[in-house]
């Protein structure tokens, strides 16, 4: 009974001890996002908690994002950058290392999410050597990019990029607005890697785009799914959560991971060093970790969630949602579907400045 009490004492001594998010002094919070990925929801139930009003801007690409952020110094608060955008934030120095015992929700990431090769730094052990062992970003979302097709429409299934070329597609196509990944599939289906920097190979990718470009609808890259539920296209080269709304919608379309190497991608959250109202940002990301707040995030924009208390949240509350996200191939994929998926990584300057150029060229025909 002694070694119980002891056990117990101790128990409450650890919760008494447990880090808990700080008083938030700013009264205003200004939000950087993708398109269609901050629920208003999230931001409502953010403001009731804190007080704390909340402006939101939303970008399309990373590239749009980074641009942003150049034209607007001082403004942003918060960010939600790709993989391979927070490690270009990171050697520009232009974002904060964050105090991961002010956001104790953090804990809710699975561990898998916690120690990124663009930030390895901070949350885990396993950094690499040499590299400073600080934390500039927290997952928000992750997924990945691959082909959706209504099937009434497209009779012979859809496995490959290659396939997106067929003649009888041709008219009814719609392809994200955005460079990387367009390019980096362009690369793939001519046998080169998606991260490709020499110039007469991304030259041959936009002259593979440019053979597509006749056939596609619309370039879009925030609500690409509208285009397949309004019949305006059969194909949509869209990310994974956009699928899942369509999907949802309508169960004739159907999410592929095309057999070159669907892409893959990691969404986070993150401070601008320049960042004005840095202490409501680190709320809004402990806010956004709870179990709660990322169940309702998912349950608008259903993409994959490094969050388990969210999954764990809707098992038990909304069994009916869980069942239908956990088997849906674009919010939950098993992990040999996504044997072969290729991240778009980081490139020099000159490449990056020629992806954004060709994919110019390819819209303008």
């Amino acid at each position: 009974m002694k070694h119980v009490m002891c056990f117990v004492i101790l128990a409450l001594a650890l919760v008494s001890c447990a880090p808990t998010a700080p008083a938030v002094t700013s009264s205003e919070l200004n939000l950087y996002a993708f398109s269609e990925y901050v629920p208003q929801a999230l931001i409502a139930g953010f403001e009731s908690k804190t007080g704390v009003k909340v402006s939101l801007e939303t970008y399309a690409t990373n590239e749009e994002m980074l641009a942003g952020l150049r034209d607007k110094p001082g403004h942003y608060d918060l960010i939600f950058p790709s993989d391979y955008a927070v490690e270009e934030l990171i050697a520009a120095d232009a974002l904060q290392p964050l105090d991961l015992e002010l956001i104790p929700n953090y804990t809710n990431v699975d561990a898998a999410f916690l120690n990124p090769y663009f930030d390895p730094g901070g949350a885990t052990s396993g950094r690499r050597p040499a590299m400073r062992n600080e934390k500039f970003s927290l997952p928000y979302l992750w997924g990945t990019t691959g082909i959706a097709y209504d099937t009434t429409k497209v009779v012979e299934p859809i496995t490959r990029w290659e396939d997106l070329w067929r003649p009888e597609l041709s008219g009814h196509i719609v392809v994200l607005d955005d460079s990387r990944e367009m390019m980096g599939i362009a690369l793939q289906t001519l046998g080169y890697d998606n991260n490709e920097t020499s110039a007469s190979r991304l030259g041959e990718a936009r002259d593979k785009l440019l053979e597509l470009a006749p056939g596609i609808v619309a370039f879009d890259a925030e609500t690409p799914e509208d285009y397949l539920l309004s019949g305006q296209a059969w194909v949509g080269v869209m990310y994974s959560g956009n699928a899942a709304i369509a999907a949802f919608a309508n169960p004739d379309i159907v999410y592929t991971l095309p057999e070159e190497g669907a892409g893959i991608w990691f969404d986070n959250m993150a401070i601008p060093a320049d960042a004005p109202h840095a202490d409501a940002a680190i709320a809004f990301m402990n806010y956004a970790l709870s179990a709660e707040a990322g169940a309702e995030l998912i349950r608008a924009f259903p993409y994959s969630t490094p969050n388990n208390a969210a999954l764990d949240y809707l098992k038990e509350n909304d069994p009916q949602f869980y069942e239908a996200y956990s088997s849906n191939l674009a919010s939950n994929p098993p992990q040999d579907a996504l044997l072969g998926a290729k991240l778009v990584k980081r490139v020099t300057e000159s490449a990056a400045q020629l992806y954004e150029r060709y994919w110019s060229e390819v819209k303008a025909r």
